[in-house]
């Protein structure tokens, strides 16, 4: 991963030259995993999501020197190269791109109102991505009932609640609750710093 003075422009500066193999791993290290979220989003098939998240890694690297900072946002570059292999995925097997569809989530790819809707969910699968990461994180922080607490006040349970189940005073979850979340929002913020 990337320290606090290794920027996400200067990592991207540095996995320009692909003989720099510790900055092409971080750079891959960072956004591999958003790949199939973005992917799952556009209703590729399960079994295609491998191939396809390595199709993408292989235009990145053959393109990143072509990156402009000035142009649009990496996430946003990265994205466009997502849907454009998405959308030869689909030509290629046939299938009708897909269509606005309220019960299967897909997205329409092949015109301007697709695009925004695509961007809808680059974004919203960028912000899954980041809380699934950064909850990741703090999982591996904390030890004992601390994760579990936190998720369950989350889902709506009362302290009381959560404190009969566990075996756990109340202040105790008060506590372990305050410590997870304040955890969860330096995790997040470390991550956007990074990434965005």
């Amino acid at each position: 991963m990337a320290t606090s003075l290794d920027t996400r422009h200067t990592l991207i500066a540095r996995a320009i030259d692909l003989n720099d193999q510790t900055a092409w791993k971080e750079l891959v290290d960072h956004y591999q995993r958003f790949i199939p979220y973005v992917l799952r989003g556009m209703n590729v098939p399960p079994d295609n999501i491998d191939d396809l998240t390595q199709q993408v890694l292989i235009r990145l690297s053959q393109n990143i020197q072509h990156y402009n900072r000035d142009r649009a946002r990496f996430r946003t570059w990265l994205s466009s190269i997502i849907r454009n292999l998405a959308i030869d995925f689909f030509n290629k097997e046939n299938r009708n791109l897909a269509t606005p569809n309220q019960e299967d989530g897909s997205i329409l790819v092949d015109d301007q109102a697709g695009s925004t809707e695509f961007d809808q969910l680059v974004e919203r699968e960028w912000q899954n991505f980041i809380s699934r990461s950064a909850m990741e994180k703090v999982r591996e922080t904390f030890q004992g009932k601390a994760v579990e607490v936190f998720e369950m006040m989350f889902d709506g349970a009362s302290a009381d609640t959560v404190a009969q189940k566990t075996g756990l005073t109340v202040s105790t979850v008060y506590t372990l609750n305050k410590r997870v979340k304040q955890r969860l929002f330096i995790e997040i913020r470390s991550l956007i710093d990074s990434l965005e």
